[in-house]
């Protein structure tokens, strides 16, 4: 299913974005410059965080780019038993609350599965919190049928996860598959053999522009 759509992110902040404005107001008309500081404060901080730059990805058709922006904390060897259902490479990235917090698809794809799970809200560094949190996993389909997961997963100050996109929606490289609103995380989990990884622990990678893997030649059916 394909849908000529593109989310807006600010969209989600405006109504919290005209409160602000509203105090702002009132707080310079009044001169109480204790309530108006805070609200500009608030406003800027609030307004940046639901910022969607334009990237440019890679024009390697075989590169993956990152789901996120953020720091690698993690690659790892996993077993992702529920969609890729065998032995995955797990990217784990840290996205602070100055990150921007959409999530691009990493390859062109078709969203397949929507794995919602409740749960607990420790810190986005906590290694609890990859099985623990409250989570959404998304499960991509390539055109060449491999299966991959981009996973969002809630903090200690992130309590909202967007979806913008329906099962069988085609999705291209870098366009928004959804958001998580504050501090969080986000992993993407490749079959085993599928690509190789280009980034490593620690390494700042923006969502939708850093080739975070290339796929292998000998994987392409």
């Amino acid at each position: 299913m394909k849908r000529n759509f593109q989310p807006s992110p600010m969209k989600f902040a405006m109504p919290v974005l005209r409160w602000l404005f509203v105090l702002m107001v009132i707080g310079a008309v009044g001169r109480w410059w204790l309530l108006f500081w805070p609200c500009l404060a608030l406003f800027v901080f609030h307004a940046a965080f639901h910022r969607n730059p334009k990237r440019r990805h890679p024009d390697d058709p075989l590169i993956l780019v990152a789901p996120a922006d953020g720091r690698v904390t993690d690659v790892s060897e996993v077993e992702e038993p529920k969609f890729i259902k065998g032995k995955a490479v797990r990217v784990g990235i840290f996205l602070s609350v100055f990150d921007v917090h959409t999530q691009p698809a990493p390859c062109d794809a078709t969203l397949k599965s929507v794995d919602y799970q409740p749960g607990r809200f420790f810190d986005a560094r906590d290694p609890r919190c990859s099985p623990q949190n409250e989570s959404q996993a998304l499960g991509l389909e390539t055109p060449d049928g491999t299966r991959l997961v981009v996973k969002q997963i809630a903090g200690v100050i992130a309590r909202r996860i967007i979806l913008w996109r329906l099962v069988d929606e085609d999705v291209k490289r870098g366009e928004l598959l959804g958001m998580i609103r504050y501090g969080s995380r986000v992993e993407l989990y490749l079959p085993q053999g599928f690509a190789e990884v280009m980034v490593g622990v620690g390494d700042r990678v923006k969502g939708g522009k850093t080739a975070i893997a290339r796929k292998n030649l000998s994987s392409r059916k």
